[in-house]
């Protein structure tokens, strides 16, 4: 695949589905718990209901394991030589001040789920191996922007999800140092939530590309029983590691993004014929977690259904405080809405009502609502709730 095809794949697909609500205009500070390290949660909206924090006082969980793609890449992607990068302005603008690798205009879902278990948001692993950190007992972010769920899904330079996962069991290997005993760290490892974002780009640069032969080898169904079992096997090797509680995001709606409509052009809202391709695999994500949980004693999986979560907001944008679902934010590189948003020019200045920061990623506002939507809605994150989650 030619860089200028990748490119233009990476930019259209990307795992930017896990769309969700939006900021409102008016931005106090929310009451979430006081990040450890001293961050705050920063503005967001005045007219959103917040966690209640004595119910969450006795779910905090130790630590957030993250794994995936660019939807929760924390930065992993700066230490590579990646296609697939957010390490510039206006990427970081609305909440750090500058960027960090995230693709967005501040934090993602992961770094909110952090911060509402009292938790520093999960660093990097290769930036800790750069910066020879130790690395922490409260969770790490393994995720790199352009992978999938299968080894040769990607462009350019990143961390495909078995590379991720052979550097969480160097984590754990280091970690183990850090406690009494056995029993203890496997306590600690069984109380963390394991979050994982995968599956966009093997659709976005795989599956829709002729030149990967996928299309010609699978067929819609098979495809999705593809990408399902190797999922299972995955999960099944983070749960021989120690991993519990898995919290699974499925493939959100990839015929609705900025880069889809305006390389594709439909006539309709969405194209209805990207987002049922995915929803195969969607259709099977439940029962195959279900079966995981049930052959896996002591396992908790939860589908975070972003697929519903960004049709929901296409389908009422006011009641999420959202004014525009179809545009991005930033000036895209390519000046047709199809790509990441081009180096040094400011963002739009009502980022908080926009669904979309780039042509492929949401802002951080609609990272923050997913999470509150997940937190408390059976219909977003099932068969139990985040919260839920946390306490199990």
């Amino acid at each position: 695949m030619s860089t200028s095809t990748a490119l233009l794949a990476f930019s259209l697909l990307l795992p930017l589905l896990l769309i969700s609500p939006s900021q409102a205009s008016t931005p106090p500070q929310a009451s979430f718990p006081n990040v450890t390290g001293g961050a705050s949660l920063g503005e967001l909206p005045s007219n959103v209901d917040l966690f209640d924090k004595a119910k969450l006082a006795k779910h905090w969980i130790p630590a957030l394991f993250v794994f995936g793609d660019s939807l929760v890449d924390s930065g992993n992607n700066n230490f590579l030589k990646a296609l697939a990068k957010a390490n510039y302005s206006p990427y970081g603008s609305t909440f750090f001040g500058k960027p960090t690798g995230r693709f967005t205009d501040g934090r993602t879902a992961a770094d909110f789920i952090a911060q509402l278990n009292r938790l520093p948001y999960p660093p990097p692993y290769l930036g800790l191996l750069a910066e020879r950190k130790q690395i922490p007992k409260t969770g790490v972010n393994f995720a790199s922007g352009s992978s999938g769920i299968l080894p040769d899904t990607g462009a350019g330079q990143f961390l495909s999800l078995d590379d991720q996962i052979q550097k969480f069991e160097s984590v754990v290997k280091e970690l183990r140092k850090e406690f009494k005993n056995q029993a203890e760290f496997s306590q600690h490892l069984s109380k963390a939530v394991f979050y994982i974002s995968t599956g966009s780009n093997d659709y976005g640069l795989g599956y829709l590309f002729p030149q990967t032969g996928l299309s010609q080898k699978f067929t819609d169904k098979t495809f999705a029983q593809l990408l399902s079992q190797q999922l299972t096997l995955r999960l099944q090797t983070l749960y021989a590691m120690g991993a519990r509680k898995f919290l699974v995001n499925n493939v959100g709606a990839i015929g609705c993004t900025p880069a889809s409509l305006n390389f594709l052009k439909p006539s309709t809202p969405c194209d209805d014929s990207r987002n049922s391709l995915v929803s195969v695999y969607n259709d099977l994500l439940p029962a195959v977690l279900s079966k995981l949980q049930a052959e896996l004693p002591g396992s908790k999986f939860v589908v975070s259904n972003i697929f519903k979560f960004f049709l929901d907001i296409k389908a009422s944008p006011a009641t999420f405080h959202i004014t525009d679902t179809r545009n991005n934010c930033c000036v895209d590189a390519a000046g047709n809405g199809t790509t990441q948003c081009k180096e040094g020019q400011p963002p739009c200045k009502d980022v908080k009502t926009r669904l979309f920061f780039d042509a492929v990623h949401p802002t951080q506002s609609v990272h923050y609502l997913l999470v509150r939507r997940c937190f408390s809605d059976p219909t977003i994150c099932a068969p139990m709730n985040l919260g839920q989650l946390m306490g199990a």
